[in-house]
């Protein structure tokens, strides 16, 4: 009964997902990506190579799994597989030099989850956050490859915990070892009779830390900048630029703006340049033209987490949409993060307590932007405390060290 259920449900997100592609590039980049993940293993994977399968969603996910990653590639026993979903962790995990392989993760069919087995014998199979595949990880279970659940949050409101998410449970029930970011998260396990938990914390936080620790200056950045009070706009959407849009267009300060919208493709650039007409250059321009534009466009992947060393406040995009960005990446820099409002920001358990500090402050209109943004270039002091704050919170990865050696 619960694998025809679930076998209906994987159905009908594959029929969406199809129909989706039509009119969404990055959905059908997911289709035609999974169409070459089979001839991939064949041709570069041996069926007895000695793996660690890391499993992501997307982008996101994929830097909680960096540490762990690191991690696994200083042991030097095991190649290192990556698999995601998402069109958007494709580019990152192919730059991140030390995976071996990487490739589109299949839909959860049964059909689909026996041809991976039959090519692929891992050693570990490690789950970042979310994404619990049931035939995936019953599969791995009946071949007696231990899964792990690494950074993963709970709420009551998740399906796995309504009498209708019978037939989600199962995977649950299967993994080996849960390793949350929270207390809450275990509690909410150990109701449906889960116990194999673990409180560890968040690896966002060590990755952020590295990023600190390791930060390498941008130049070019610097020229743009010179000297002058900076803000940065990062991973913005549209409904992000349609409330800052008229603040930034009237700001007659000299201060320099640096946009660095999620998606990068070019029509999303454009959108951009045409609300601030004549008044933007782009990231790559900026070794040719002129740089006493005010406003900066990062029309490339990889460099955000980096550029906000270089601002007094960052505006981190997503909020209005409901799915805000990392705001780590920039608390990190001890600089304060205006975002969007949104009920569904509370999910992020580090946003309660920046706003309880005083470092994140979320908006709800251009208004509020404007007076948030000009209180704190004034005021140097507002929103201090944020690296602090990722310093107490880090040391999850070396805790998971701890546990992976266990199953190596």
């Amino acid at each position: 009964m619960i694998s025809i259920f679930y076998d209906l449900f994987i159905r009908i997100l594959n029929l969406l997902l199809f129909i989706s592609s039509f009119i969404n590039k990055k959905n059908k980049k997911i289709l035609d990506g999974r169409k070459n993940t089979i001839k991939y293993i064949k041709k570069y994977i041996r069926s007895d190579e000695k793996l660690i399968w890391v499993h992501v969603s997307s982008v996101g996910e994929f830097e909680q799994a960096k540490p762990i990653i690191d991690l696994i590639h200083k042991i030097k026993s095991h190649k290192i597989l990556v698999t995601y979903f998402s069109s958007s962790a494709e580019n990152e995990v192919k730059k991140y030099k030390k995976i071996n392989y990487s490739f589109y993760l299949l839909s959860d069919k049964r059909s689909n989850t026996k041809k991976l087995f039959k090519l692929l014998k891992p050693t570990l199979i490690i789950i970042i956050k979310y994404e619990f595949w049931t035939n995936l990880i019953n599969t791995a279970k009946n071949k007696l490859i231990p899964v792990i659940s690494v950074s993963s949050v709970f709420r009551p409101r998740q399906i796995y915990f309504y009498k209708i998410g019978f037939f989600l449970r199962n995977a649950l029930q299967n993994i080996n070892l849960f390793l949350v970011q929270d207390e809450k998260s275990k509690i909410l396990l150990n109701k449906i009779n889960i116990n194999n938990v673990k409180v560890i914390g968040d690896t966002r936080f060590d990755r952020v830390l590295d990023i600190y620790n390791n930060f390498k200056k941008i130049n070019s950045i610097e020229n743009f900048i010179n000297n002058k009070n900076t803000v940065v706009i990062g991973s913005s959407w549209r409904s992000d630029i349609k409330i800052l849009k008229k603040e930034i267009g009237r700001d007659l300060t000299d201060t320099k703006y640096i946009i660095a919208p999620h998606n990068i493709e070019s029509n999303e650039i454009e959108y951009l340049e045409n609300n601030f007409i004549n008044d933007t250059i782009r990231f790559s321009e900026l070794p040719q033209k002129n740089v006493r534009k005010r406003i900066l466009i990062i029309d490339n992947l990889g460099m955000l987490s980096s550029i906000y060393k270089y601002c007094k406040l960052a505006y981190i995009g997503g909020g209005f949409r409901g799915a805000l960005h990392n705001t780590l990446e920039a608390v990190v820099w001890d600089i304060p993060v205006i975002y969007g409002f949104n009920k569904n920001n509370k999910k992020f358990i580090e946003i309660q307590k920046l706003e309880n500090n005083n470092i994140g402050f979320p908006i709800r209109n251009g208004n509020e932007f404007k007076l948030i943004k000009n209180r704190i270039l004034k005021n140097r002091d507002v929103g201090k405390g944020g690296n602090s704050f990722i310093v107490k919170n880090s040391g999850a990865t070396e805790k998971i060290n701890k546990f992976l050696s266990k199953y190596l």
